[in-house]
């Protein structure tokens, strides 16, 4: 098992790239570290630095507008985006679900909020991309139910790191997934409104027609609809791969429960770090968030 003081002295050269560069070399840190008991106890110790509430962060449930949200992930896949809205499923009905208010998404059977933050006003999604692009791609101006933790200060980047600390500290583990098949921020407009054309079954047909009152009645119509989607969504491309983002119950913790401990102030995530911290400086550098 790693030790965190034996990490620090022989390789200090690869904390120092998580300070020069970003989330990606902190997932990576986190992946190789989650697992020690001492960084474990380092990660755990944000009510022990002196100030029992600067880590504290405001969670609560909010429902911004579909096209009003920001993407983080750089790559959405197409079919997760695309093929529940045209293609028959044994599960809930993504356009059903997408024509309510507020929506609550379904990933495939399941339904759970999308988990965003909120910096400066600005709602950028965390986790949940695919169910986001899914139900703008049926309704632009759905309000999507949403888990969001509120920051005063920093970036998205920031709000992505301080995630998957608080996932290394809860689970013990730091997992990812992989990005599979095409990428729908890759996909051109006519290549979309030709496949949904091509591929729309005709019960989608009458669910477009009965949920958009009659204003969508032919695949071309629905095409057509989706196209100005996939524009909206393009416009919020984020910039990181879907390789480095928070995936909590992958990981090993309920996403609820990761929240719950960012809430409570327990995760050390920035200065001071409290005396009982092997050593201020260099952990500074794997936390390394922003400062205004």
């Amino acid at each position: 098992m790693l030790k965190l003081k034996k990490l620090i002295k022989e390789a200090p050269g690869d904390i120092g790239k998580v300070a020069d560069s970003g989330l990606s070399q902190t997932v990576s840190m986190l992946q190789k570290l989650a697992t020690d008991k001492d960084f474990q106890g380092v990660l755990n110790k944000g009510l022990e630095d002196g100030d029992i509430s600067d880590e504290k962060i405001k969670f609560g449930k909010a429902t911004p507008k579909a096209s009003e949200m920001r993407a983080t992930q750089a790559e959405i896949g197409f079919s997760n985006s695309v093929d529940d809205a045209i293609m028959t499923r044994p599960w809930a009905s993504a356009v059903e679900r997408a024509s309510q208010n507020p929506v609550l998404m379904p990933s495939k059977p399941d339904k759970v909020p999308v988990l965003c933050a909120d910096i400066g006003g600005k709602i950028y999604i965390l986790d949940g991309h695919h169910r986001w692009s899914l139900c703008l791609m049926i309704n632009p101006d759905a309000n999507m139910v949403c888990d969001i933790m509120y920051l005063d200060e920093g970036t998205p980047e920031d709000a992505l790191k301080i995630m998957q600390m608080a996932i290394a500290a809860k689970a013990g583990n730091v997992k990812t997934k992989n990005f599979e098949g095409d990428d729908l921020m890759g996909t051109s407009r006519d290549k979309l409104e030709q496949y949904v054309k091509d591929n729309i079954d005709d019960g989608r047909i009458e669910e477009w027609s009965k949920f958009t009152n009659g204003k969508l009645t032919t695949p071309e119509d629905i095409a057509n609809h989706m196209g100005n989607g996939l524009d909206i969504i393009k416009g919020l491309k984020g910039q990181f791969p879907r390789t480095i983002m928070p995936q909590a119950d992958f990981s090993g913790a309920p996403q609820a429960d990761v929240n719950k401990t960012l809430a409570k102030g327990i995760i050390n995530y920035k200065e001071p770090f409290g005396e009982s911290v092997i050593d201020q400086q260099r952990w500074k550098k794997i936390a390394n968030i922003k400062k205004k």
